[in-house]
This record gives C-alpha cells, structure tokens and sequence, in this order.
C-alpha cells in the first residue's frame, strides 16, 4: 500500500504542475496579444476593424509581442472641441518584448516627427486615420509601419485606441502589426474641456506582429 500511496501522491504532483504551465502559459499568451481586451471592448459600429485585429492574431504565427509600454503625445496649440491648425509630436516606447520566430528584439522606440495637422479638433481624436510610424528595435534594425488608428471603445474609466495596419519595410517586412493604446478618459475629457485645450496626452500601448498562416 506505501508504494502504491508513493505513486500515486508523485503522479497527482507532476499533474498538478503540467496543468499550472499550461495555465501560465496561456495567461502569458493572452497578455502578451491583448486578443481579450480587444473582444470585450470592440465598439459595435467598428466590429469589422475589431475583426481583422482578432482574425490576425488569431490566425496569424506571433514573430514579436511587446506588452509593455508607453506613449505620449504633444499639441500645440492644445486641441480644442473647435477645429484649428496644431502642430502634433509625440513617440512611444516598447519594452518586455518576446520574438518568437527570427533574430530576437526586446524593446523599441517610435517617435513622430513634428508636424501642422490643419483643421484639427478633439473629436478627431475618435475617428478612423492612417497613421506611418517607424519603430527602430534595440539591435538598430526599424520597421516601418502603417495603420488605420481608430476608437475601440471605454472600459470604465479607461479610453482603449488600436491601430491595424502593416509592416511595409524593414524588418519584420510584409507581417500584420497591431498596437494598442490606452489613456485614462478623464485626461481627454478635463484636457479637451479646459481654456488651452489637450496638450498632452500619455498612456500605456503594446505591439503585436504577426504573420498570416
């Protein structure tokens, strides 16, 4: 009976710790692509951009996750509800990053050239644009990237953007990139509301890059 107690005990263990990895490893896998937030948030009037999002990443080969970073964005002058020209500069940075297929990368930075934007009000802020941004990695490699940036939706207190688009030159060349951006609402509203208007704006962002299968 000792021995059979002694077996059985070593094999509820070793399952016990199967179960536990392939548990982590799906929680890890589930941060690192953002692919439950971007479900719970998708607006019902952009569920087809939401879709292609869900659809790369669900379909696609992970060559590069980056869950950690952040991203700030300057307006001068500060954006207002009323439409003017403001000059636009911002970057981002990427961090934790995890290559699954070709030479490794762990971090990024992006940054985007100051620039007039005619026209330009808050409400902007929430409508569908093409955006170019080129992220140059830790090894001195870039990757030059466009998107279609548009509003998710609001979780609470957060306001949650993703931009959709594509890897058009360097490395990781041809693969889908998807990147999340996160701000807290009430900066938007207070920032947008207030005598000089939005003239800054920071949050937290993540990198996905896939390849279709």
């Amino acid at each position: 009976m000792d021995s059979l107690d002694t077996l059985d005990a070593s094999f509820t263990e070793a399952f016990m710790r199967r179960t536990a990895c392939l548990l982590m490893a799906c929680v890890l896998l589930m941060l690192g692509c953002g692919g439950v937030e971007e479900r719970v948030l998708a607006a019902p009037d952009e569920g087809s951009s939401a879709e292609t999002s869900e659809a790369a990443l669900d379909l696609g080969l992970v060559l590069v996750t980056c869950p950690v970073g952040t991203s700030q964005a300057s307006y001068s002058p500060g954006l207002k509800n009323t439409p003017q020209n403001v000059t636009v500069s911002g970057q981002a940075t990427f961090s934790n990053c995890v290559t699954v297929l070709g030479d490794p990368v762990t971090s990024g930075t992006s940054s985007l050239t100051s620039g007039v934007v005619q026209g330009f009000s808050c409400g902007d802020l929430l409508l569908p644009r093409t955006v170019t941004q080129t992220v140059t990695w830790n090894t001195g490699e870039s990757s030059t990237m466009v998107f279609t940036q548009l509003r998710v939706g609001v979780q609470d207190t957060l306001s949650v953007f993703t931009l959709t688009g594509t890897v058009l030159s360097g490395k990781f060349v041809d693969s889908i990139a998807v990147r999340t951006i996160t701000y807290v609402t009430l900066d938007l509203e207070d920032g947008c509301a207030s005598p000089e208007g939005l003239t800054s704006l920071s949050g937290l962002t993540t990198l996905t890059l896939t390849k279709l299968l």
